[in-house]
């Protein structure tokens, strides 16, 4: 004999489509970052900005190689005239917050090559066209194993699938070398809508009818 009580499937799908998605870190695949340029003959390109390398329990090591990125440079492949890195998180996700590791090298005379001033713009296109308020630098690193890099959280949280730092200043390296060791994102991938008011009522009704039938 089949039974008559009703199949919870629907319930489940809907309770399922009411939870809010959780905010994690952000995976980036290797080769959805792009650089400006990249210092020639060296490992230090724009994929290390993304793949956990050198990043220990949240601290980032001095070592450079293959830890971090580091654009060419005056003598090194020619002075990059519009600094710039692109990435590309896969798919569209509301950003809550991103935490920057700039560039780490030491001995500390060294960290003046990471990224000063700079804008972050961001878009679900590659055109991209807004810009995050409120952050026009990054710190200087501390030439230390145990730098813990700076977190960014105060701005509204934005949708987004490509966010790119227009790299305007570095902290003084008279070389025109600008890096970054690592960079991360938290957000949540976007989905489909909450359930509607009347949604909602449909799985009321499905829930009392469910009991009744018991």
């Amino acid at each position: 004999m089949k039974s008559k009580t009703p199949s919870l499937l629907p319930l489940a799908a809907l309770a399922l489509a009411a939870i809010p998605a959780q905010a994690a870190l952000i995976s980036i695949a290797p080769g959805n970052v792009t650089a400006s340029t990249e210092i020639p003959g060296f490992n230090r390109i724009d994929d290390h900005l993304v793949d956990g390398s050198g990043l220990t329990a949240g601290q980032h090591t001095t070592v450079v190689e293959p830890n971090m990125w580091l654009s060419a440079g005056n003598g090194f492949g020619g002075i990059d005239a519009d600094p710039f890195v692109i990435f590309d998180l896969g798919a569209v996700y509301t950003i809550n917050s991103f935490h920057v590791w700039n560039y780490n090298e030491a001995p500390p005379l060294l960290v003046n090559r990471g990224v000063n001033g700079v804008t972050v713009e961001y878009g679900e296109t590659t055109g991209l066209g807004s810009t995050v308020p409120g952050i026009s630098s990054f710190a200087i690193a501390d030439g230390l194993a145990t730098y813990a890099g700076e977190e960014f959280s105060s701005f509204t949280p934005f949708d987004a699938r490509y966010i790119k730092f227009d790299i305007n200043t570095n902290h003084g390296d008279g070389n025109t070398f600008y890096g970054l060791s690592e960079v991360q994102f938290d957000g949540e991938l976007t989905v489909v809508p909450e359930p509607t008011t009347g949604a909602l009522a449909g799985l009321s009704l499905l829930a009392l009818a469910f009991r009744r039938r018991r």
